[in-house]
């Protein structure tokens, strides 16, 4: 299994300099890097980088405006970086008719997306384990799209924070995994790997079972840098532990 880091993870290196940021991510020894924003840097330069430092684009959080209403522009940069993975972070869903509203414009700019060569994929928090009626809401959305056009990027520790078992919802859609955030925490905050509440062994080992193909690390335990460098390092070297 490879392991990326989201680089949210080291958001303060990266508001310093993109480049850095990706050099501390390769040095530590990660395979590959999750975006979550590109600082005004040219497509060209930041795929420079990752050829420098040896690093596959494994996906991009990129907000959902962008997504969806910027279509053409997103497809033109990540086209350049060689990402295919065009992952959705947070939508304010409160209700069906919200889940719905965001259905229908992931439906709408698929096919676009499709033949790029990329797919959309969701991100969880734990909103999106409240309930309309009988239903989660991840649920819905998961029922309303269909899995040729959405894939599901499930984070671990949101998922038990939103009151539900991370195992349990990596086996029901396993079938439309491959990847997903290997993120630990408390009912409180978020935690350095290895030392919350999530199960992560057990989560690690399905995970490998079931064949996902990238562990994506994303400790949001510190604001300051060091701390955020610190915290990425000692989550990869856990997450290292438990596979292969």
């Amino acid at each position: 299994m490879k392991k990326a880091l989201q680089m949210y993870a080291v958001r303060a290196l990266c508001k310093e300099s993109l480049e850095k940021a990706l050099k501390k991510v390769s040095e530590i020894g990660f395979d590959g890097v999750e975006f979550a924003g590109f600082y005004d840097c040219p497509a060209e330069e930041v795929a420079g980088w990752l050829k420098k430092y040896h690093l596959e684009v494994m996906g991009a959080h990129i907000h959902a405006e962008e997504i969806f209403d910027k279509a053409a522009e997103t497809i033109q940069y990540q086209t350049v970086l060689g990402n295919k993975r065009i992952i959705c972070p947070y939508y304010d869903l409160k209700t069906r008719a919200d889940v719905e509203e965001l259905a229908a414009k992931m439906n709408a700019v698929a096919d676009q997306y499709r033949a790029a060569g990329m797919k959309l994929y969701y991100h969880n928090h734990w909103h999106e384990f409240a309930k309309d009626g009988e239903d989660y809401l991840i649920d819905i959305l998961a029922a309303l799209v269909p899995a040729d056009v959405l894939s599901l990027e499930f984070d671990v520790y949101w998922i038990y924070r939103g009151g539900e078992e991370p195992v349990k919802y990596l086996k029901k859609y396993q079938d439309r995994i491959d990847i997903f955030h290997a993120k630990d925490g408390t009912m409180e905050k978020g935690t350095i790997a290895g030392t919350g509440n999530v199960p992560l062994e057990e989560v690690l080992k399905l995970a490998q079972e079931i064949d996902i193909q990238w562990a994506v690390v994303e400790s949001e335990a510190s604001a300051e840098k060091e701390e955020q460098i610190d915290a990425a390092t000692k989550d990869f070297a856990y997450i290292s532990s438990l596979t292969k």
